[in-house]
């Protein structure tokens, strides 16, 4: 049981993010030259391609001559506000993050007792991994076919459109641009990809943990009083850490769901716009690669709400799982220990987006409605 890997969904990806300059080294507190690079490093490598990259393609929207060539530009340009957030969230916060995750990682409270929670840790840390990878590996398929749609083309075009200082529509110079272009958007997707799949996980594995105890609730069904006694004050205490840690995971999380939920529909909406301004016999590539985008950023809103969901629903399944003890054969001293964690119980648990809402799946299907009104009224200003 000590031996288990407790992040093992995440265990390469933390690697790939601090590679990627969004997460605490672990030895970059020191003194020495070593540990100084690794603090400059998230800067060193972001400056010059994410954010001067997202400049430039506002620059593109803004000086755009009418409104369809800024639309071409746009719904890309919200996209990396969002990533924005969320690299200013994750620097502000890498020491709570780091905190966070070695707490997850290293705290002998929440260690795994029997076999069947093993398993069931390793089933939906597995499950998750394959989610995720599928996401990921999709997000980077659709960036790599926006790279290479726009080299079978006539014209030159950019596979993502952002202002360039020289005139790049030559064949020399078009492969600079190019090639900036590749670069700076691969960093950009990777590193959102990355934020989405950490904050999620960390809602994951808080409702699993909620999810621990309710296994362990009902396994006292059989077990004597004296035993069980003993196995719900462990529960209890364990209940008020993981509610502590829910706390901490809403201050994490709750900046980039918020921008995430707030651009999305104007994402959206401006993908659309895009499609219905695209010939898919002219650009094929181009129109084939904006479809996905929009099926990806309507993937990308959803999983936050769905693990927001998730924690909120098992969270408040333990009161259920309370009844599956055998409390009417208990004492009284212990049957009022029952009836407190009950009272405990009736403050739900939710995590929210700010002050504004709850992170679940009504917020989700809010954020395309919105979207689709957004777009509604984008095509009518058009005409």
């Amino acid at each position: 049981m000590e031996s288990t890997d407790r992040l093992a969904a995440v265990r390469f990806l933390i690697t790939v993010q601090r590679w990627a300059g969004l997460l605490k080294w672990q030895d970059e507190n020191g003194t020495d030259l070593w540990a100084r690079m690794k603090r400059i490093y998230p800067f060193v490598l972001h400056l010059p391609l994410t954010f001067t990259y997202i400049a430039l393609m506002w620059l593109e929207a803004l000086t755009s001559a009418d409104f369809e060539q800024a639309g071409q530009v746009l719904y890309m340009s919200v996209t990396e506000l969002a990533l924005v957030t969320k690299l200013i969230n994750i620097w502000y916060r890498r020491e709570q993050v780091s905190q966070f995750i070695h707490e997850l990682e290293q705290d002998p409270a929440y260690k795994l007792r029997s076999r069947e929670e093993l398993e069931f840790w390793h089933r939906q840390q597995m499950h998750f991994k394959r989610i995720f990878y599928v996401y990921i590996g999709g997000s980077l398929f659709v960036a790599s076919m926006g790279y290479s749609s726009v080299l079978v083309q006539e014209e030159y075009e950019l596979p993502f459109g952002y202002y360039v200082p020289f005139e790049w529509r030559t064949p020399k110079r078009y492969y600079y641009a190019w090639g900036y272009n590749v670069i700076a958007m691969t960093l950009c997707c990777l590193s959102n990809i990355l934020l989405d799949t950490m904050g999620c996980y960390f809602m994951f594995q808080i409702a699993l943990l909620y999810r621990v105890m309710n296994l362990r609730l009902r396994a006292l069904q059989q077990a004597p009083e004296q035993v069980a006694a003993a196995q719900l004050r462990a529960i209890f205490r364990l209940h008020t850490r993981v509610r502590r840690l829910t706390q901490q995971c809403e201050v994490l999380v709750s900046p980039y769901v918020l921008a995430q939920v707030v651009f999305s529909a104007f994402i959206i909406c401006f993908s659309a716009y895009r499609l219905v301004h695209m010939s898919f016999r002219e650009q094929p590539g181009l129109f084939l690669t904006t479809l996905q985008f929009v099926a990806v950023m309507i993937f990308q809103i959803f999983l936050p709400c769905y693990y927001g969901n998730e924690l909120t629903f098992h969270a408040s399944a333990l009161t259920n799982s309370v009844f599956h003890t055998n409390w009417l054969e208990y004492s009284v001293p212990t049957r009022k220990l029952l009836n407190c964690y009950m009272e405990f119980l009736k403050r739900p648990v939710k995590v929210r987006a700010g002050v504004f809402f709850e992170i679940g799946l009504p917020i989700f299907v809010k954020t395309i409605n919105n979207a689709y009104s957004f777009f509604a009224l984008l095509l009518k200003v058009s005409k």
